[in-house]
C-alpha cells in the first residue's frame, strides 16, 4: 500500500463522513448510564474529536487493504466495541457486518443501535469470512495469550482472505507505555510483525505505519500522557462509580459540541513501518488459497 493509496483511503472516509457520524450519533442516542466503558471500547462514547478521527483513519486504511478481496461474504470485526466504526467500513466495502465483542454492554449497544448487524460474544460463534479486522485490540490481550489470539483470528479467515489488525505504537512514551491501564501488552512495529508471522505461518504479512493528526507524539505528550493516564487509572481502581459518572457527564457535554470534522487526506501518511513515522500501526495478513 503506497502513499497515494493511503491518501485515497482517507479521501474515501472524508467523502462518506456523514455515515460514520450518524453511526456515532445513533450509539449516543441508545447509550445509558449503565453502559460502562472500562476496557476502552468504542471511541464514539467519548466523542473526543481527535480520538474519533484516529480510529476512523485506522478503519479507512483497513477498508483500502480489504478492497482487493473479491470473494463474497461478510466483514467480521473482532473486538468491535459497539460497532460504530465497523458500520461505516462494512458499507464502504459493500459487505454485511458481523461484530464480535466480549463485553455484554457493548453488544447490547450494538444490537439496539444497529439491528441489521450480527452481534456475537466469541469468534467461536462466527462462520469464516473473507475479510476480518481486529482494530486496537491486541494490546488488551495478555502477552502470553497474543499468539493464540491471533491464531484464532486466522482460523476465522477463509483461504485467500485477509486479516487486518491495528495497534498503537507506544514505544515513544516515557517508559514505553502510555499509562492507559487496559493496554497491558503493547507492541512496536517489529513486535507486531513478528507476532503475525509466528502465529500465521505461510501467510503474507506486512506492517505499515500511519502518521498525521492523532498519530504524532509531542514532547509534552511523551511525558504528560503517561502521568495523566496513571493518575486516572489509580482513581478508577479506587472509585469506579465516580470515574464512570464523570466520564458519562463529560461525554454528554462533548455531544453538545459540533460533530468532529472530516479528516484531510493530505494530512496523513501511510507507508511501510520501517521507513515512516507515526504512532499508528496497521498490519495485514493474507491467507494462502
Amino acid at each position: 500500500m503506497g502513499q497515494s493509496a493511503g491518501a485515497e483511503a482517507v479521501a474515501r472516509l472524508a467523502a462518506s463522513w456523514d455515515v460514520l457520524v450518524a453511526a456515532q450519533r445513533r450509539l449516543h442516542d441508545v447509550r445509558e448510564r449503565t453502559h460502562r466503558n472500562f476496557d476502552g471500547g468504542d471511541a464514539g462514547h467519548q466523542w473526543d474529536h481527535g480520538l474519533v478521527v484516529r480510529h476512523a483513519v485506522n478503519y479507512a486504511v483497513a477498508v483500502q487493504l480489504l478492497g482487493s478481496v473479491s470473494d463474497p461474504g461478510a466483514l467480521v470485526d473482532v473486538g468491535a466495541g459497539a460497532g460504530g466504526f465497523a458500520v461505516w467500513a462494512a458499507r464502504a466495502l459493500g459487505r454485511d457486518l458481523v461484530v464480535v465483542d466480549q463485553d455484554a454492554g457493548h453488544r447490547d449497544l450494538a444490537g439496539r443501535a444497529f439491528p441489521h448487524v450480527g452481534v456475537h460474544a466469541s469468534v467461536d460463534e462466527v462462520s469464516p469470512a473473507p475479510a476480518v479486522v481486529c482494530m486496537e485490540v491486541v494490546e488488551h490481550v495478555p502477552r502470553g495469550e497474543q499468539a493464540g489470539f491471533v491464531g484464532d483470528l486466522g482460523a476465522l479467515v477463509r483461504p485467500g482472505g485477509r486479516l487486518v489488525m491495528s495497534t498503537p505504537d507506544e514505544s515513544g512514551y516515557w517508559r514505553g507505555w502510555s499509562g492507559y491501564p487496559p493496554h497491558i501488552a503493547t507492541l512496536d512495529a517489529d513486535g507486531l510483525g513478528s507476532l503475525l508471522t509466528r502465529s500465521l505461518p505461510g501467510w503474507t504479512v506486512e506492517v505499515m505505519r500511519i502518521g498525521g493528526p492523532g498519530f504524532g507524539l509531542s514532547r509534552v505528550a511523551r511525558y504528560g500522557v503517561p502521568v495523566a493516564n496513571r493518575a486516572w487509572g489509580a482513581l478508577e481502581s479506587r472509585a469506579p462509580n465516580v470515574t464512570s459518572e464523570l466520564a458519562y457527564r463529560l461525554n454528554q457535554l462533548g455531544q453538545r459540541r459540533s460533530d468532529p470534522p472530516p479528516p484531510r487526506p493530505d494530512s496523513f501518511t501511510v507507508a511501510a513501518a520501517a521507513s515512516s513515522s507515526g504512532t499508528g500501526l496497521v498490519a495485514w495478513a493474507r491467507r494462502p488459497r
